[in-house]
């Protein structure tokens, strides 16, 4: 169960990612500075170096002016498969 955690996590981080390419042209500066923590943890988070907790998953859904349903659509977070 662990795995299939991780795995879902990686493919947050990774749709985050995307977006915010998009929003912020990769100006990790300014989208720390819109999702209220500092680049550093950007940095890390996108480099999966740091696990993302719902607090930070939440900040950054609101620094891309997306619901946190539009991340996880289409996860299935039941089942392993």
């Amino acid at each position: 169960m662990q795995k299939h955690l991780e795995q879902i996590e990686h493919e947050l981080v990774k749709r985050i990612y995307k977006e915010f390419l998009v929003k912020f042209d990769g100006n990790k500066s300014e989208f720390a500075r819109a999702a209220l923590c500092s680049e550093t943890t950007v940095r890390r988070v996108f480099r999966n170096e740091q696990r993302m907790t719902v607090d930070l998953l939440l900040r950054f859904c609101f620094a891309l002016g997306i619901d946190v349903n539009e991340i996880f659509e289409g996860i299935n977070i039941l089942n392993e498969k």
